[in-house]
């Protein structure tokens, strides 16, 4: 399974689109793609995982604590709905949907097969190391 998480002031069919040109390199992939909880706050369309509007170090930091659980249900939930294993689970993000991936990847108990990150940021860096439950492989393009 392949989650797909957006940018902010995108949506999930945004990144959806991108399935197509992905099954062939992962044929037997599922590809999902969720909506950011909260609308944009920074343009009049698409959503967003946690504001940007003050872009310190702390209020990312509670933004990112604020939408992990929201992520973390909806990752649940699919994995159940389509009976894929958590070790199978890639998640891929773009921008802030990097800083998400990359912050509750870690968190969670099962190993995750992959994250892939465009752009993006390692939101609370610093208390890494204390979280961290599982790890796996990460790629992160930028530029």
């Amino acid at each position: 399974m392949v989650v797909l998480l957006h940018g902010l002031g995108a949506n999930g069919a945004d990144l959806l689109s991108l399935a197509p040109y992905w099954a062939d390199s992962l044929p037997e992939a599922i590809f999902v793609a969720p909506d950011a909880p909260d609308a944009c706050d920074m343009a009049p369309f698409g959503y967003q995982w946690f504001s940007l509007q003050d872009r310190s170090f702390t209020a990312m930091e509670k933004g990112a604590r604020n939408a992990a659980p929201l992520l973390n249900k909806f990752l649940d939930e699919q994995l159940t709905a389509h009976n894929v294993a958590g070790d199978k689970l890639a998640l891929v993000g773009f921008i802030q949907g990097t800083m998400m991936a990359l912050f509750a990847a870690p968190r969670r108990h099962q190993a995750l097969a992959a994250v892939v990150g465009y752009s993006g940021a390692l939101v609370a860096a610093a208390a890494l190391a204390a979280e961290t439950k599982s790890k796996f492989p990460v790629l992160l393009v930028h530029g």
